[in-house]
């Protein structure tokens, strides 16, 4: 991270957690050492506490060292597409307690375990110290709600990803050395106490980066379905669709943002403008229950969304290797030159395709699955290549203007090819290189790099653009979820039905398909086709499995869903739909994409565990350290005992 970025995320007040304003912040820092440094006695320091919450929620999507890649790529959708280097394909043995979980090159699973109670230190201070602070009642129920919040989006991701974790249920203020993990189910049993506080006394509305009703909402049902409450789960869904004033946009809106109409032209159509930056966080748009806003005008807090470079192909690999060759084999055929005016002048077809379709790193491609399975339905607006909502490789040309001159000229602005005529491959990366994907959702304008302001580079990343955290269209699919697991089939399809008529989709479900394994299937397929690119995968492929198993009397510890006697969910989407773990593909760095049952869950940094001197953090099973665990922490009397 730049260190003007750590500057924007701790400006509203000194509340750092941490040593220094450098990229240290980013190093393992073991839980038993985490303290507050600052004493927060006012109600400005304990809403900046909480401001800094909502920031940080941003680095989960983006920029470069964001963990979203790494969420991704352990589902049924994804997979890391850099071939160049190992240890992040083969799971199996790249990844360990001690293996770098720091790094998007790799994994970022570390990184998620620490940031993620760094945030849950900042809401237990607020929720520690509130009742001390003299304010209005009103004032410190609101204050105490979104802190609960903000803790339970935390333990949401944390426990699917790493199972039992220790409960920190106040404030760390002295160095603590002897945590335990504690059971899953205890925490979905007190993050469920906690929002059902919040929902009650949280704002309605609020500004759109900030916690409110319908942010509670959402996230308690989530908890409502993996406590085996369906009933619970479907009243708060009908609360957020019917009775909170949102509602799902059906038709165009806000602001058309048709940036290239001549190279690149786009329909206007209502998934468009609902994936328009400009759009997500305005009073026209009742759809948008939260979002991360990061505008580009706000100079001391803005994030690059780097989509348009993490998420896209690496269509501009100038290696004869890993690039797109012409026709004859003999050349590259792409550029991602700059298209400057002297550029333009001298070549005046060329096409900067930089600004058009951004200049990806592939840190994560799509699965078949993604770019064509799932997609069943030809009027699907969501998959539109008629539209220009979906991007697919043979809207390129080949622009690289040393074609120019030579035998390949004829080639010259002509659409690329991945295979010659004699059937050769001429794409050898076509990991990395070559995909399709949902371009209403990766382009985000990247200003500083637009040739129009004097940007000469070879980059268009994406720059900042507001993002949702939540939006109705997610309630529709978790109700369809609920009543799936209450049996209530045809509800179930309705629920599904609503989402595909706003996507113009002309086939549908009806209750006999939303039933048995297949009808579970037909919701997370949906979710997969609503969420592409918005949802953490992993975790809520993790979620349904603890639920499934559950409902199946199989759960009892992490254990039941990582052994290789399980089948849990997250496994049989693994295994059905993801077209490379475990099928014998290989990058052409020589790595082969293998996955095993026990990465459902990631493993605990050894330097977590290590330093926990007086307790125990336990080790998930398939790692090493799983025999020295100890019983995890299972009722509330316990964990008021361990005083955690």
């Amino acid at each position: 991270m730049k260190k003007n970025l750590f500057k924007s995320l701790y400006i509203t007040a000194a509340v750092c957690l941490l040593s220094s304003c450098s990229e240290s912040w980013l190093d393992p820092e073991p839980l038993s050492f985490y303290e507050p440094d600052i004493t927060f006695t006012t109600r400005e320091g304990l809403e900046a506490s909480l401001t800094t919450c909502t920031r940080q929620i941003r680095y989960y999507w983006f920029e470069q060292g964001s963990g979203f890649s790494s969420e991704m790529i352990f589902s049924d959708m994804f997979v890391t597409a850099i071939s160049d280097l190992s240890g992040a394909q083969d799971w199996v043995t790249q990844l360990t307690p001690i293996s770098n979980n720091y790094w998007f090159g790799s994994n970022m699973s570390g990184w998620f375990y620490n940031i993620g109670y760094q945030g849950i230190a900042f809401a237990n201070t607020v929720i520690s110290r509130l009742p001390d602070l003299e304010m209005d009642q009103s004032v410190k129920e609101q204050m105490l709600s979104r802190a609960y919040f903000q803790r339970a989006w935390r333990y949401y991701h944390l426990m699917f990803q790493f199972g039992d974790i220790p409960l920190v249920s106040k404030e760390v203020t002295s160095p603590k050395l002897d945590f335990r993990s504690t059971k899953m189910e205890l925490i979905v049993d007190q993050m469920v106490k906690d929002l059902e506080y919040a929902v009650d006394h949280i704002a309605l509305r609020d500004d759109y980066g900030k916690e409110n009703k319908g942010a509670c909402l959402m996230l308690l049902i989530k908890f409502y379905i993996a406590d085996g409450q369906f009933d619970k789960a479907i009243n708060a869904a009908n609360i957020l669709i019917n009775d909170c004033g949102y509602e799902l946009m059906e038709e165009p809106f806000g602001t058309f943002d048709n940036p290239f109409p001549d190279d690149n032209p786009v329909t206007r159509n209502v998934i468009w403008d609902l994936h328009r930056p400009v759009n997500k966080s305005i009073p026209p748009n009742k759809e948008s229950i939260m979002t991360m806003v990061n505008r580009y005008d706000n100079e001391e807090s803005r994030m690059n969304t780097l989509l348009l470079n993490n998420f896209t192909p690496f269509w501009s690999m100038a290696d004869a290797n890993r690039g797109i060759l012409t026709p004859s084999k003999s050349n590259l055929g792409m550029s991602k030159r700059a298209g400057t005016p002297e550029m333009m002048t001298q070549y005046p077809g060329y096409m900067d395709y930089r600004e058009i379709f951004g200049t990806g790193e592939a840190f994560a491609r799509p699965t078949y699955f993604t770019e064509n399975g799932m997609w069943t339905d030809k009027n699907d607006l969501r998959h539109s290549k008629e539209t220009g909502n979906w991007f697919v490789m043979e809207n390129l040309k080949y622009n690289n203007v040393d074609l120019v001159g030579t035998a390949d000229e004829q080639y010259y602005m002509k659409p690329i090819q991945k295979f010659a005529d004699d059937g050769t491959l001429l794409c050898r990366d076509s990991i990395r290189c070559w995909f399709d994907f949902p371009y209403y959702k990766l382009w985000v304008e990247d200003i500083d790099r637009k040739v129009s302001n004097g940007y000469t580079g070879t980059q268009y990343i994406g720059g900042p653009g507001d993002m949702y955290l939540y939006r109705l269209a997610e309630a529709y699919l978790l109700r369809a979820e609920a009543y799936y697991w209450a049996k209530n089939y045809a509800k179930a399809a309705e629920d599904v039905n609503t989402i595909r008529k706003r996507a113009k989709c002309t086939t549908f479900f009806n209750a006999s398909d939303l039933s048995g394994l297949d009808g579970l299937d037909v919701i997370m397929d949906e979710r997969g086709r609503e969420l592409l690119y918005e949802e953490f995968r992993h975790i809520e492929l993790v979620r349904v499995s603890f639920i499934k198993a559950n409902e199946e009397g199989t759960y009892q510890s992490p254990k039941s869903l990582a052994d290789e006697s399980s089948n849990s969910y997250w496994w049989h989407r693994i295994t059905k739909y993801n077209n490379y773990y475990n099928k014998g593909v290989q990058t052409l760095h020589g790595d082969e994409y293998r996955m095993g049952k026990h990465n459902i869950f990631w493993p605990i940094t050894q330097s977590y565990i290590d330093a926990n001197l007086n307790g125990r953090i336990n080790q998930n099973y398939g790692y090493s350290g799983y025999g020295n665990n100890q019983p995890p922490i299972s009722t509330f009397d316990e964990l008021a005992a361990a005083d955690q």
